[in-house]
């Protein structure tokens, strides 16, 4: 983590850098206003992170990297330019969340539609467990501001998520030595696994010709109140692709 840190702080001083830049040596540049200025982009931008909980307790997950992670794939974007180098948007995103949990622990459905909990390898009776995952979608509705400076762009916004439906499985070996597979998947978590329906993120990116990191911090649990572990305060960063103006 601290490494990525380092890394996103040196891209960030970079583009301050560039914007410093900009406003030396390019003081005759066109930042009138543009009236009506209106377009749309379809699968502009898709973001590929890494999850880190900021919660004292997740010693049950598995924290070795490019584990507890996120895909988002932009589907469209309306986008406004009040200004030759702004540029403000909204958009529908469809993202997936996986969590891993570490291999003494593993997600088990449980009874009475309250979907599924964290047990311990011992308490569930198998001698190994091989994997468990949890796989979380959603779509998601980004507010943002963008400034290009020249062959650098900054964005910082607000997303809203509805988490629409999502998948446990586990695999795991019992004392017989028989593998078991397992999975429960639900359409709806109010119905199945109990995640919170909607949660909302704040996040930034910075991009050169298209590529960058982002950073996006989640300050809500992820599953309702006792109902599951309480993943909270969660900090992603990654990669972006296709960002900019």
């Amino acid at each position: 983590m601290k490494r990525i840190l380092t890394i996103f702080a040196a891209v960030l001083a970079g583009g301050m850098m560039a914007f410093a830049q900009t406003v030396e040596f390019n003081e005759d540049a066109d930042l009138s206003i543009r009236k009506g200025v209106f377009s749309t982009e379809f699968v502009s931008y898709e973001y590929f992170g890494d999850h880190y909980f900021l919660n004292a307790d997740q010693s049950f997950l598995d924290n070795k990297g490019r584990v507890n992670s996120e895909f988002v794939l932009n589907l469209v974007e309306l986008r406004i330019n009040p200004y030759e180098s702004g540029m403000f948007s909204i958009g529908v995103d469809l993202a997936w969340d996986y969590y891993r949990l570490n291999k003494d622990h593993l997600w088990l459905p449980t009874s009475d539609k309250t979907g599924v909990d964290i047990a311990s390898r011992e308490a569930s009776g198998f001698s190994k467990i091989k994997r468990s995952n949890l796989t979380v979608r959603s779509v998601s509705i980004p507010v943002s501001f963008e400034q290009n400076f020249g062959k650098c762009d900054l964005r910082i916004g607000i997303a809203g998520e509805y988490n629409y439906a999502g998948v446990s499985k586990f695999k795991a070996i019992d004392n017989n030595g028989t593998t078991i597979k397992e999975t429960k998947s639900g359409e709806r978590f109010s119905d199945s696994i109990k995640v919170r329906p909607f949660t909302y993120n704040v996040f930034g990116a910075l991009s050169f010709g298209g590529l960058g990191l982002y950073v996006k911090y989640n300050p809500m649990p992820q599953f309702e109140e006792g109902f599951g572990p309480q993943f909270e305060k969660t900090l992603t960063f990654g990669l972006v692709c296709g960002l900019g103006m």
